[in-house]
């Protein structure tokens, strides 16, 4: 993977122009990630660095997912040819939003030899449109693995963004402001990329490699090293059902202090925790994939969609079937 990424400039200018494509029901908080440095860099430099739109399929206002609707200055067939690198906005169920006309217009645009990116869930519609060919790409977390079970053969990586020739992808979030701002200190210095940073009250500019979430030992707010391998493991092995003495085992603990451990840091059973983790990963394949509930509970470690159905319903108080068709989006 290059770290270094120079988006194109178009002609003599010295201006570099990047064009946001908004997909419906885009992440609002991605899309101030990605533009509101480059608006900050230009403050700060006293001088337009970087000339941003933001454009949609057809041109039309399009609605993030707190139903604000944005205006859009150009369709994607219209955008100037100033316009080098084009980052699509996305959000959750991005591929439900992703028109043929859409697809069809990343195609063209990658044929033209401009730079594309993918934020939020944004690399799934570049992956789909078939222009990530040769990349890696990086995309939130929560739908990295549904969206992995449905596409094996796209190169999916946990990073927090990815810059490797002229495709870049984030995870959303601030990991899209880490992309941005790893972007300002390659064409303008790294001086300029934290005076960017410190605007936003950002004192930790993090890498590519550091990860999405939080770590195990602060997501259960404990730094026993014995239960945060354990959790580790379960958390690695999502689609098996191992024992708890196979464990306990990889864990180095017996399986009594294991049981220990839990009843008394996280008031429960390292079945029942093991469980419910595999449970959450079925809802995220339920609503993110079209994967039938028998291959939902195969991919989770579960004998059987009868048995994933009444544990489920047990957990979520909702029949597997029917979760999938009742989320907010």
């Amino acid at each position: 993977m290059s770290n270094v990424f120079l988006p194109p400039k178009f002609s003599d200018s010295e201006v570099v122009h990047i064009a946001f494509i908004l997909v419906e029901q885009f992440s609002l908080f991605a899309l101030a990630s990605v533009s509101e440095p480059l608006r900050v860099a230009n403050r700060l430099a006293d001088e337009k660095l970087f000339e941003f739109s933001f454009i949609s399929e057809n041109g039309k206002p399009v609605k993030a997912s707190n139903q604000v609707a944005f205006n859009t200055k150009y369709s994607t067939a219209k955008c100037p040819t100033e316009y080098q690198t084009f980052i699509v906005v996305s959000g959750f169920e991005p591929l439900v939003y992703a028109s043929k006309t859409l697809l069809a217009e990343l195609r063209r645009l990658s044929a033209t030899g401009v730079s594309l990116g993918g934020v939020d869930t944004g690399a799934q519609i570049l992956i789909k449109a078939g222009v990530m060919t040769g990349h890696r790409a990086t995309m939130h977390w929560e739908a990295a693995t549904s969206f992995q079970e449905e596409n094996p053969r796209a190169d999916i990586l946990q990073e927090r963004f990815l810059i490797e020739d002229n495709r870049v992808s984030s995870a959303g979030g601030l990991s899209s402001l880490d992309m941005m701002l790893s972007i300002i200190a390659t064409n303008n210095g790294q001086r300029l990329a934290m005076a960017v940073a410190e605007q936003f009250t950002y004192n930790h500019i993090q890498s590519a490699d550091e990860s999405q979430r939080m770590s195990i030992s602060t997501r259960l707010m404990t730094k026993n090293r014995k239960l945060i391998k354990a959790a580790s493991i379960m958390e690695k092995n999502l689609t098996n059902n191992m024992s708890i003495k196979e464990i306990s085992e990889r864990a180095f603990i017996s399986q009594r202090e294991l049981e220990r451990l839990f009843s008394r840091k996280l008031k429960t059973t390292p079945k029942r925790y093991y469980r419910k983790i595999r449970l959450e990963h079925a809802r995220r394949l339920l609503r993110q994939t079209d994967l039938s509930v028998l291959n939902v509970s195969l991919a989770c470690g579960f004998s059987s969609a009868s048995y994933l159905s009444a544990i489920y319903k047990q957990e979520f108080n909702i029949q597997p079937s029917k979760d999938r068709g009742e989320h907010v989006v």
